[in-house]
C-alpha cells in the first residue's frame, strides 16, 4: 500500500515541477517577444498633427512677384564723351578786352577861356611915332603877360585812334552752341518707389514651425514596439479629438 501512494507522491511533482518549468519558460519566452518583437501598422489617407522643435532647410520657389518698397539713395557714377548742342536764349554779363585802331572823324567845338600868365619872350621891331615921324625901334627881351584870351574854334578830326581798354557789357545771346563734353558725372539719386520684383531663383531659407501643423499621411507602415503599445476596451479621449478633428479637415477639403 506504500508504495502506490508513494509512486502518486513522485508523479504529483514532478507534473508541478514541469508545470513551474512551462509557465517559467513561457513567461521568459512572453517576455523576450514584449521587448524584441514590434507590431507592423500600415497606414494609408490618415490625419496627424506634428510639432517640429527645430528649424530645418527647404527649397522655396517664389511664383508671384514680391512687392518691394525702395526708399534709398543710390550713388552713381556716369561717363560722357560727346557732343552736345546747348540752346542759349540769355541776356550774359560779360567783359570786353579791346585792342586796336578805331577811325575816327568828327569836328569838336572848342569854347574856352585861356588863362596866361608868363613871360613872353620878344626879338624883333616896332614903329614907335617921335616928333611927327615914324621910327622902327629894335626890341629884344621878356614882355610879362597876364591876360584871359577867349578862344571859339571848330578842330576837325579825321584820324585812326589806338584804342585799348576793357569793360563789362551785356550781351544779348539768341544762338545754338555745340559743344564737346568729356567728363565723369557723379551724383546721388533718391529713389523712393514700390517696385514688383519677379523671383527667377530658388532660394534656400530655415523654417521654424512654432505650432503644431497638421498633415496627411497617404501611406505610412509603422513599426512599433509591443513594450509600447496600450489597449483598451474603450476609445480614449485623445482618438475621439483626432479622429474628430480628421473629420473636420476632411469636411473643410470638400467644400470649394
Amino acid at each position: 500500500m506504500s508504495t502506490p501512494a508513494k509512486g502518486s507522491r513522485i508523479w504529483l511533482y514532478l507534473s508541478g515541477l514541469t508545470l513551474l518549468v512551462a509557465i517559467a519558460a513561457g513567461g521568459y519566452a512572453a517576455f523576450w517577444v514584449w521587448s524584441n518583437i514590434s507590431a507592423h501598422i500600415p497606414l494609408h489617407d490618415q490625419q496627424a498633427r506634428i510639432k517640429i522643435a527645430h528649424s530645418f532647410p527647404v527649397t522655396v520657389d517664389i511664383l508671384d512677384p514680391l512687392q518691394v518698397e525702395i526708399d534709398t539713395v543710390i550713388a552713381s557714377s556716369v561717363p560722357i564723351d560727346q557732343k552736345i548742342t546747348i540752346p542759349l536764349r540769355e541776356q550774359l554779363d560779360v567783359s570786353v578786352d579791346f585792342k586796336g585802331k578805331v577811325p575816327v572823324k568828327m569836328t569838336i567845338p572848342v569854347n574856352e577861356t585861356i588863362h596866361i600868365d608868363q613871360m613872353i619872350p620878344v626879338n624883333g621891331e616896332v614903329s614907335v611915332k617921335i616928333l611927327g615921324f615914324w621910327v622902327d625901334v629894335p626890341l629884344n627881351g621878356e614882355l610879362p603877360v597876364k591876360t584871359d584870351i577867349p578862344v571859339n574854334l571848330n578842330i576837325p578830326i579825321d584820324r585812326s585812334v589806338d584804342l585799348s581798354f576793357s569793360t563789362p557789357a551785356k550781351v544779348n545771346v539768341n544762338d545754338d552752341i555745340t559743344v564737346s563734353l568729356k567728363t565723369l558725372i557723379t551724383s546721388d539719386i533718391p529713389i523712393r518707389a514700390e517696385l514688383s520684383v519677379p523671383v527667377l531663383n530658388s532660394l534656400n531659407a530655415d523654417v521654424t514651425l512654432i505650432e503644431q501643423t497638421n498633415i496627411a499621411i497617404t501611406e505610412m507602415n509603422l513599426d512599433l514596439p509591443l513594450k509600447d503599445l496600450r489597449f483598451s476596451t474603450t476609445l480614449s479621449e485623445k482618438y475621439k479629438a483626432a479622429k474628430k478633428q480628421e473629420q473636420e479637415l476632411k469636411q473643410t477639403e470638400v467644400q470649394p
